[in-house]
């Protein structure tokens, strides 16, 4: 059989930041394109385990295929089935792109996984444009569903797989599955052994060219330690809770072959790489052994960290941390339950300047405990009294399936069902909600933009930024962030 894995188009996406007439100003988009990875996980997976089959990868975001131009690439390849990634926010386009598969294709299995599925699998059972949806970790799933495809079996019997017909025999309303956030109701697919998974393939997409706008390079390299994250954040709807970490020997072997590969540049993708301090030290050992000194960096908490990991981590490469602060006040760190404190972020940071660890403040405005616009501004002012080399500063979004959705429905903030109404037949004009208690999406989106431009456009940041350029992608995303700046409204 030909397989197809597809990462649809990204042309109708739900806007996060947009005012009451649908305008916003930065989107996730604005900060780089990363590899599909839980895609490119489950094809290397059944490619293993099922070689004998055909396989393709589209990823149509970094390769920049459009819906047009999406019909002629199925056409071509005439694939037996397609699997779908997907989120929620990109839903139109997942759907545009089963149109065209069904269209190129009207006998291929269409398969819709990611994680639009697991957030609201009744909802989509519901599209009928999918033969089957995979709810959870699609890599056990989606094999057992091909060789029951190739040998004419039923799969009615998969964990995790559903359709129409057979969702409604597994939903139980009282389900309780540590191994996942407390939202879902049905059987998952899942891998506890994460290490038993071949890690991926990127002969798929070597010839795309991945980067992000606070990278040294535009050929970026994601990798994955661990899966799952066990922190309650208030305002988080990732659903998986169980740590899953892997064995740091294989993380290397993996390192190593994409150095091979050519690659120089590795962002660790994890959920929360430094889930202890002790993990990245353990992680730079690795990496002593075998000698390697890589450019790298991570995505984490403040509260994971000691001066001596970072010293040894910065001794084998680390560049860069992605810290969430979220935002600026012990109250408000306490009303998202991030478990940490203002003390912890001021030490993180300081570590990063004293040993010359680039640091990014993840940051948002618009959380319950800003009653105004100058508690905005002051948490602003906050951001840049920290003084990080960047920040990615957001309008706090309020999902489905998270402590502040429920809250805010409680207080009629937000109408009850609207995003499982949508999820049932998408329809532009949707946008992802808000805290609008004490400030308007108008307002925030005001207060975004005046937020980037007061952070970014500050002389003596300008200066420094100016004086640390080490590359032309650098220089590059510097420019182009500048002109987004200047030019979006």
């Amino acid at each position: 059989m030909k397989i197809l894995i597809l990462n649809p188009p990204d042309e109708n996406v739900v806007p996060e930041f947009a005012d009451t007439q649908g305008k916003g100003f930065l989107e996730a988009a604005d900060f780089g394109k990363f590899p599909p990875l839980g895609a490119l996980y489950v094809l290397s997976y059944v490619q293993k385990v099922l070689p004998h089959h055909q396989y393709l990868l589209l990823d149509c975001v970094g390769e920049d295929i459009s819906h047009a131009e999406l019909g002629k690439r199925i056409h071509d390849f005439s694939p037996d089935v397609v699997g779908f990634t997907s989120f929620t926010i990109s839903l139109i386009d997942v759907i545009k792109a089963a149109e065209t598969a069904r269209q190129m294709a009207p006998n291929a299995h269409l398969c819709l996984g990611g994680h639009h599925p697991t957030a609201f699998p009744v909802e989509s059972v519901s599209l009928a444009l999918f033969d089957s949806v995979i709810v959870g970790e699609g890599e056990y799933a989606f094999a057992a569903l091909l060789e029951c495809l190739e040998n004419g079996g039923t799969y009615g019997s998969i964990t995790g797989l559903y359709t129409s017909e057979t969702i409604h025999h597994y939903i139980d309303p009282n389900m309780h599955d540590p191994r996942f956030h407390e939202f879902l109701r049905v059987p998952a697919a899942y891998v506890e052994n994460i290490d038993l998974l071949p890690p991926p393939d990127r002969s798929h997409i070597k010839h795309i060219n991945y980067k992000s706008i606070v990278g040294l390079k535009n050929k970026l390299v994601t990798i994955l330690t661990s899966r799952g994250c066990p922190c309650k954040c208030t305002f988080c709807n990732v659903p998986y809770k169980k740590y899953r970490p892997r064995n740091l020997e294989l993380v290397v072997d993996e390192i190593e072959t994409c150095l091979a590969m050519g690659y120089s540049e590795f962002h660790l993708y994890d959920d929360l790489f430094n889930i202890t301090a002790k993990r990245v030290e353990e992680f730079c050992g690795v990496l002593e052994r075998r000698n390697l000194n890589i450019v790298w960096d991570f995505r984490g908490r403040v509260n994971g960290i000691t001066y001596a990991a970072l010293a040894r981590a910065k001794a084998v490469g680390l560049r860069l941390i992605s810290f969430g602060v979220e935002t600026g006040t012990d109250e408000g760190l306490a009303r998202l339950n991030k478990g940490a404190t203002i003390a912890q972020v001021e030490q993180a940071f300081h570590w990063c300047r004293e040993l010359g660890i680039k640091s990014l403040a993840d940051y948002m405005i618009g959380v319950p405990t800003e009653k105004c616009e100058d508690d905005v501004r002051r948490n602003i002012d906050y951001l840049i009294q920290l003084d990080p080399d960047y920040a990615q500063i957001g309008i706090l979004n309020i999902y489905p399936n998270t402590e502040l959705y429920t809250e805010a429905v409680s207080l009629g903030l937000i109408e009850a069902g609207r995003w499982e109404a949508w999820s049932r037949n998408p329809q532009p004009g949707f946008r992802v909600d808000h805290w609008n208690e004490f400030l308007s999406d108008q307002e925030l989106v005001r207060l975004h933009r005046e937020s980037y431009r007061r952070f970014y456009f500050r002389p003596r940041y300008i200066l420094k930024r100016i004086f640390e350029l080490n590359s032309f992608h650098e220089l590059r995303s510097n420019i182009i962030g500048a002109v987004k700046l200047l030019t979006k409204k």
